[in-house]
């Protein structure tokens, strides 16, 4: 069957609206690191395609407002308790392997409220929420089985990563399967991530539901010295992009993109994806430049990871399934990386807790109709900054770094030949293949779905608004979403306000650890030249 043809099928409609009880749906996570709003082609980028990632969202629900925190570790915390991490003590710098911190044991995670309720709980990939301590890890926190890296990336190929101590630079094997360091994998480490995740699938009992999250190390910089790492024949097939080095993030996006067409044709094989979520999403803003940049891009969104800006927390999300009934597979209401504990509850139907700041958006993204969430809030005592959006406004204070605060991104679009089809790519995408195997795949009309979550910004102003310790930036990030215009001057009495709502929020802060401690008795030469635990 010819390409234009097979993308007439039409998604089948009529389907239910949830689940129930007697068959609580299977769950899979896929959780990218540092990815850019740029880097996936479902939002207008040319240059990077996603053929399979793309198909997720437009057989499913693409999400154009979708917030994270701006550093890994607060936004991983974030998405595990469904709280923000100013109340966790977890906000700030992103975890070190020598630092003792984690995210506090009498704080119940999100596979801990999944096994309570029968579903088997898997992690595969980055952990970065506390491992200096046996109990922080994943199979003290409700997961079944784990095998990944605990900090907050690791080599590609060698599995190791780096810190910077006084006495110099130490380094370890950061790779751990349950408790064990895993010293018998080999290959590139998506690769890895991949085949684990399809032998859970493959390996689970579907008598009972399945809880899985695969959270990859890519794009994320492989370490400071090695930045950038994919198979050098992934790489050869980006020679139409200009710049060498967002040559080499593509193939890193490549084999991303192919690890998620692996993970559906394993469920669909499975005979369990019909009655799977599947969510695809980033931890934060891709890291454009800076220490461990990746040379993602945010643009045209201003900022990158590490400030308060859209392009460090206006992250890429989307949800598939099977069973929804949203059939403009679009949703701009805002959600928040706390509201993935409610809302993954609520469609298993379970209850979700009241101790959390998450909000369950299940109807509200299921039935296209409005957001249940008013409010969203950014607080870095560690960095020095906070911002608070309230309604259609965000109000940010303190003193964000200037060098991540701007409009980045923009000169690594440039191509030197024609990218390949996408219309092509899309037909030929084993997500698409699967689709079509179950009669639920789209039409051509998906073009029109794209051009929803592209945005298009005039960033050639030379003036914009940088907060210092004595002034704030309010933008009206619905109207304004690349934040060129500052409103404070006008809107006085809704700069007060927020502010004062704001402040209230502060005060439920716990202190984040200063400085950051470096314990000498985490050195790897003393575990065996591995990142292992060493306080218990």
């Amino acid at each position: 069957m010819g390409v234009h043809s097979v993308l007439q099928f039409l998604i089948i409609a009529g389907c239910i609206a949830s689940f129930s009880d007697a068959s609580k749906p299977n769950i899979v996570f896929i959780l990218a690191d540092d990815l850019g709003w740029n880097d996936v082609s479902f939002h207008g980028s040319d240059q990077i395609l996603t053929p399979n990632i793309d198909s997720l969202a437009y057989s499913g629900v693409a999400f154009g407002r979708y917030y994270s925190h701006a550093i890994c570790t607060p936004s991983r915390s974030a998405l595990l308790t469904g709280k923000y991490p100013y109340k966790t003590g977890m906000q700030g710098n992103p975890l070190g392997m020598s630092e003792d911190r984690g995210i506090p044991t009498n704080v119940r995670l999100l596979p801990q409220y999944f096994k309570d309720v029968g579903y088997s709980t898997h992690l595969v990939g980055k952990w970065h929420a506390g491992s200096s301590r046996r109990e922080y890890l994943p199979t003290s926190r409700g997961f079944d089985s784990y095998i990944g890296h605990r900090g907050g990336y690791i080599d590609y190929y060698e599995y190791t990563i780096k810190e910077d101590w006084e006495d110099g630079q130490v380094s370890g094997l950061a790779l751990f399967r349950n408790l064990t360091a895993a010293w018998d994998v080999e290959g590139y480490i998506t690769d890895v991530y991949t085949d684990e995740a399809i032998k859970v699938i493959d390996d689970h009992d579907s008598s009972t539901p399945l809880f899985l999250m695969v959270t990859h190390n890519a794009p994320h910089a492989g370490s400071d010295t090695v930045a950038l790492q994919a198979p050098s024949e992934v790489v050869r097939q980006m020679r139409y992009i200009e710049s060498p080095d967002r040559r080499i993030f593509a193939a890193m996006i490549k084999k991303l993109d192919d690890s998620v067409g692996d993970i559906v044709k394993a469920l669909q094989d499975k005979r369990i994806l019909e009655n799977t979520i599947i969510v695809f999403a980033a931890d934060n803003g891709g890291m454009t430049t800076g220490l461990y940049a990746n040379y993602a891009s945010n643009y045209p969104l201003r900022g990158i990871k590490m400030s308060p800006y859209e392009g460090g927390v206006r992250v890429v999300g989307l949800l598939w399934s099977a069973n929804l009934n949203n059939t403009s597979h679009y949703w701009d209401g805002y959600m928040h990386v706390t509201d993935w504990l409610p809302t993954l509850l609520s469609a298993a139907g379970v209850e979700p807790p009241t101790d959390v700041d998450g909000v369950d958006q299940w109807e509200s993204i299921n039935s296209n109709s409005a957001s249940q969430r008013k409010e969203m809030f950014e607080i870095d005592d560690y960095t020095g900054y906070a911002s608070i959006t309230y309604g259609d406004y965000k109000l940010i204070t303190g003193k964000p770094d200037e060098n991540y605060s701007g409009y980045l991104g923009g000169d690594l679009r440039g191509v030197i030949d024609s990218p390949p089809s996408y219309i092509d790519a899309i037909a030929d995408s084993k997500v698409y293949g699967v689709l079509h195997s179950i009669g639920r795949t789209f039409d051509t009309n998906f073009l029109t779905l794209r051009n929803k979550t592209i945005i298009n910004c005039d960033v050639s102003t030379t003036s914009i608004c940088y907060p210092s310790n004595n002034t704030v930036c309010l933008f009206n990030i619905i109207e304004d979403p690349c934040e060129t215009t500052d409103l404070s001057a006008t809107y006085p009495e809704l700069v007060a306000s927020m502010q004062q709502i704001l402040d209230v929020e502060m005060t439920k802060m716990i202190p984040r650890i200063l400085p950051t401690v470096i314990d000498p008795m985490s050195a790897p030469s003393l575990h065996n030249f591995t990142w292992d635990t060493w306080i218990d």
